[in-house]
C-alpha cells in the first residue's frame, strides 16, 4: 500500500475524491476520451519533467536518454484536470444515489457472467486467502464492470499531468508529490518488464483511469509493484487481460491490509432513536477503528454478536438529501473488513457499495460442481437431491 501522505489520497484505486470514488463513477468514457487540444500554457514544465527524469535515472540506473526517448512526446491533458477538482462548496453527497450506481442490473448480470466464467479460479482463490468470492467479484465490478471501463488516458500522460501541473487546491504541493512517486513506479514498472525502447515506450502509454489506475481491479502503479500477483502463473503480471492476476491480485491486497476471514464487512444499526443518536454522536467519519463492537452493544447499537467485545470498529455514516432541506443518515458499525475495502479506496460510500453489490452477487452465486452434482438425478432412480447454497456471510 501506498504510505505517508500517499495514503491520505489513493489507495489502489482510481479514486481521488471520496465522493466520487472509481471510474465507473466517472463521466462517460465517449465524451472524455479525446485529449482536448493543448495550448502553450498547459503543456508539462519541461524543466520539471527534465529534473524529474535525471532523479529517477540517477536513482534507479537507468539511462538518462532512454527516459528522455520515452517521455519526448508527453502531453498534458487539461480534462484530467477538470476530473480530479474536488465538488463545489455546497455539495451535498447523496448516498443513495451512489449506491445505485454499482448494485443495478446491468452490473450484477455482468457479475453473475464473470463469477460463472471464473468459477473455479475465484473459489480457489477464496479458499487459500479468506477473502469471499462474492467480496473479489464485487471489487471487480465496482471498479471497471469487469473490464468494460478500464478507462483511455495515457497513464504516463495523466502522472505528468498531475504530477507536474495539479490544479489549484490547498493540497496541490501534496497531491503533485503523490504523482510524481506514481509516475516514478510507473516507470520501474514498464523498465522492468521489457527496457527496449518501443515496447518501454508503449508500456509507459498504456491507457487507464483519470487518475493513472490500471486494468480489471484499477490498480495504481505503485499498488501494481508492491501487492499484484501473477494469479495465472505464466511469468507476468497482467492486469488488463488477465482475469487470475486481477483476481488473485484483488484478494492479496485485502489480506496485506488486514482482511479477516469469517469476520463480517458491517453490522446494520438497531432502528430506534437512541441507537441512532449514539451512532450520529459517535461518527467522526475517520475510516480508523476507535471504539470496541462491546461498547457499541452496551450503548444499544447492537442488540448482540458472537464476535469478542474487544473486535475494532467503527461507526459508518452514510449521508442524503433530506425531503425538506435536510440530511437522512443511514448508520451502520464497520469492521476490519470494512476498513480493508477503505484501503482500496479511502470513501465509506465505496467500501459499503462493495459490501452490498457483493450481498446481491452472493444471493445469484453459480453453483459450484458439488452443488451441480447434487442437482443431477441418481441413475435408476426418481429420487433428486436439493441443491446446497452457501450461506450469506455478510
Amino acid at each position: 500500500m501506498i504510505s505517508g501522505i500517499a495514503a491520505i489520497f489513493l489507495s489502489a484505486c482510481a479514486s481521488l475524491n471520496s465522493d466520487v470514488s472509481t471510474q465507473s463513477s466517472a463521466p462517460s468514457q465517449k465524451s472524455i476520451a479525446a485529449p482536448e487540444v493543448i495550448s502553450q500554457e498547459e503543456s508539462i514544465n519541461v524543466d520539471s519533467l527534465q529534473t524529474f527524469l535525471e532523479m529517477v535515472s540517477k536513482k534507479h540506473q537507468i539511462p538518462l536518454s532512454d527516459l528522455k526517448l520515452a517521455f519526448d512526446d508527453t502531453k498534458a491533458l487539461p480534462s484530467i484536470k477538470k476530473l480530479v477538482m474536488p465538488p463545489p462548496p455546497g455539495f451535498q453527497k447523496n448516498w443513495r444515489v451512489y449506491r445505485s450506481r454499482f448494485i443495478e442490473p446491468r452490473r450484477l448480470a455482468a457479475g453473475q457472467k464473470f463469477w460463472a466464467t471464473h468459477r473455479s479460479f475465484i473459489e480457489k482463490t477464496e479458499k487459500e486467502t479468506g477473502v469471499p468470492a462474492e467480496i473479489i467479484v464485487s471489487i471487480i465490478g465496482v471498479e471497471t464492470i469487469y473490464g468494460r471501463h478500464m478507462g483511455n488516458f495515457s497513464v504516463r500522460d495523466t502522472l505528468s499531468t498531475l504530477g507536474f501541473d495539479y490544479p489549484k487546491a490547498p493540497n496541490k504541493l501534496a497531491r503533485e508529490t503523490l504523482f510524481k512517486n506514481q509516475l516514478e513506479d510507473l516507470i520501474l514498472l514498464c523498465w522492468t518488464e521489457n527496457s527496449q525502447a518501443k515496447p518501454f515506450k508503449t508500456c509507459l502509454n498504456q491507457t487507464g483511469s483519470f487518475a493513472g489506475a490500471i486494468g480489471l481491479p484499477q490498480f495504481m502503479p505503485g499498488s501494481i509493484r508492491r501487492f499484484a500477483v501473477d494469479g495465472d502463473k505464466d511469468g507476468k503480471i497482467d492486469l488488463r487481460n488477465s482475469p487470475e492476476d486481477a483476481i488473485a491480485s484483488v484478494a492479496n491486497f485485502l489480506v496485506v491490509h488486514g482482511w479477516v476471514k469469517d469476520e463480517p464487512i458491517y453490522f446494520e444499526i438497531e432502528s430506534n432513536q437512541t441507537a441512532q443518536d449514539n451512532a450520529a454522536r459517535l461518527a467522526d467519519g475517520e475510516p480508523k477503528a476507535k471504539l470496541q463492537l462491546g461498547d457499541l452493544i452496551k450503548q444499544g447499537l447492537l442488540k448482540q454478536s458472537s464476535l469478542p467485545a474487544s473486535t475494532p470498529s467503527l461507526i459508518v455514516d452514510l449521508p442524503s438529501p433530506g425531503n425538506n432541506g435536510g440530511t437522512d443518515v443511514r448508520y451502520v458499525i464497520g469492521l476490519r473488513n470494512f476498513l480493508a475495502i477503505c484501503d482500496y479506496n479511502r470513501s465509506f460510500f465505496y467500501a459499503q457499495s462493495v459490501a452490498e453489490f457483493a450481498e446481491a452477487l452472493d444471493d445469484v452465486r453459480p453453483a459450484s460442481d458439488v452443488a451441480k452434482k447434487a442437482t443431477k438425478k441418481p441413475k435408476n432412480t426418481k429420487k433428486t437431491v436439493k441443491k446446497t447454497t452457501k450461506p450469506v456471510s455478510q
